[in-house]
């Protein structure tokens, strides 16, 4: 889709892209390396999430799209990030945060049903 907004995080190290779709895409500003000490211009995506729908105003007789108009990062006060998203009618706000992947569920069982030893699973 068309990109129709983009905001840099206060530090510079995180990108927010809104689309006419009405999806965020985040990107991550990769470490700098030793072979390029110089090539801090360089992003990957690290999230990406629908933000709006479609809606309809039934009171205006409207159909709101879900082109994303503005992306505003807060001031980060914790681990997380937090993220405003706007389209015509409805702001949102985004909790941004890392989270452990562990073995869980079905990972941790074998084919007959026993649970496996957590020192030999290495994949989910």
């Amino acid at each position: 889709d068309i990109i129709s907004t983009v905001e840099f995080n206060h530090t510079g190290e995180l990108l927010a892209t809104g689309d006419k779709g009405g999806r965020v895409v985040i990107f991550q500003r990769e470490p700098e390396s030793k072979n390029a000490p110089h090539s801090q211009g360089e992003y990957d995506v690290y999230s990406t999430f629908q933000s709006h729908e479609p809606e309809f105003d039934y009171l205006k007789s409207l159909e709101i799209e879900e082109k994303i108009n503005k992306i505003k990062w807060l001031p980060q006060q914790n681990a997380a990030h937090s993220l405003l998203s706007t389209n015509d009618k409805t702001i949102k706000l985004w909790k941004i945060t890392e989270r452990d992947k562990r073995p869980e569920g079905y990972n941790l069982k074998d084919e007959e049903g026993k649970l496996k030893d957590l020192s030999t699973v290495t994949s989910l």
